[in-house]
């Protein structure tokens, strides 16, 4: 809790399978009451798996909640009790089929702070090899794309990005990289 800020009540309004939505009432550092709607969920991944010569792989599906097909980082939310890692990896595997030697931690962000209290994961893959995915059947319509790091980076400014994880996958892995693949 924020410092000098006490919790008077909370509520839950709404337990699902992956969600709880919560009401909270609270009692601030000047006194005020305020009243806070919420979710929570378990944390999420992201991963960038960038290969040899410098591209990304970014699956395409269609994403009911936002009624768009979307280009994404492979990602997931993690399993109760399971470590990032350990989620990012296999997610990595379900949805791309890819295996990768190492996996970087680029860093941990809140979702949507003001909304839900859960955070992503970000990461970095390398040194990858690829097999066979396993997705669940909403993934069914999903595509693998491999695309440049350079224009990825384009991606996310033009549009063609637009999923908050990803958006800060790549920017960071583009911080992060030299201009030349790894090796």
């Amino acid at each position: 809790m924020i410092n000098g800020w006490s919790t008077v009540s909370s509520t839950v309004q709404y337990t699902g399978v992956r969600v709880v939505v919560r009401r909270d009432s609270v009692l601030r550092t000047d006194q005020s009451l305020g009243t806070y709607e919420y979710t929570e969920s378990v944390d999420g991944v992201r991963v960038v798996a960038l290969d040899e010569q410098g591209r990304i792989a970014l699956v395409e599906e269609n994403v009911y909640v936002c009624g768009q097909r979307l280009l994404m980082c492979p990602g997931g939310g993690c399993e109760p009790g399971e470590d990032p890692r350990a989620a990012a990896r296999r997610e990595l595997a379900e949805e791309a089929g890819i295996r990768a030697a190492e996996v970087e931690l680029l860093t941990i962000m809140w979702r949507m702070p003001a909304g839900a209290r859960t955070r992503e994961h970000l990461f970095l893959a390398w040194d990858l090899s690829l097999g066979e995915h396993h997705r669940d059947a909403s993934e069914a319509d999903m595509e693998l794309r491999w695309v440049a790091l350079e224009k990825a980076v384009t991606m996310c400014g033009d549009g063609r990005i637009t999923e908050a994880g990803t958006l800060a996958a790549v920017l960071l892995t583009a911080q992060r990289t030299p201009a030349s693949p790894r090796t």
